[in-house]
């Protein structure tokens, strides 16, 4: 997996996006997958759990030299958005934004299918925020490769 995204990276795209599914593995010593990454975003739900947690992987994404490295938050109910933002500065975890939870997005996973047109408006409005965070977080490495 770290040859096919390192090739992906230098041969084919400015970007290449990853959806890696939970755990540390990726972030080995030994490279791991991640060993070609410049931004690296840790999901975290509104947990003190997963705060620290994320704050534990920011330390080991650091120490592999991924140059940038942030929380998001995920699934956020009404309070919760305080709630991340105290809890990332006690643990040192940058936030690069908080995806609200969404009914819409609950409904289409249960269909197994793509959000239609329409749905899910604040889950979207959200992530293009996100996206935005990231493309301004990258003005700065992009030239370095």
């Amino acid at each position: 997996m770290r040859s096919i995204l390192g090739a992906a990276i230098d041969q084919e795209a400015d970007v290449t996006l990853v959806d890696m599914e939970a755990g540390l593995e990726h972030l080995s010593r030994s490279g791991g997958t991640l060993a070609y990454a410049d931004v690296l975003l840790v999901i975290m739900e509104p947990s003190r759990k997963s705060i620290l947690t994320a704050g534990r992987t920011i330390v080991l994404a650091e120490e592999l030299g991924i140059p940038r490295v942030y929380g998001v938050g995920n699934k956020a109910q009404e309070g919760d958005k305080e709630f991340f933002e105290e809890v990332c500065a006690e643990y040192n975890v940058p936030l690069a934004g908080i995806v609200p939870a969404n009914a819409d997005v609950v409904e289409a996973d249960r269909r197994g299918e793509l959000l239609a047109l329409g749905e899910g408006q604040p889950v979207r409005d959200a992530v293009v925020s996100i996206v935005d965070f990231v493309d301004h977080a990258l003005v700065g490495i992009i030239g370095a490769h």
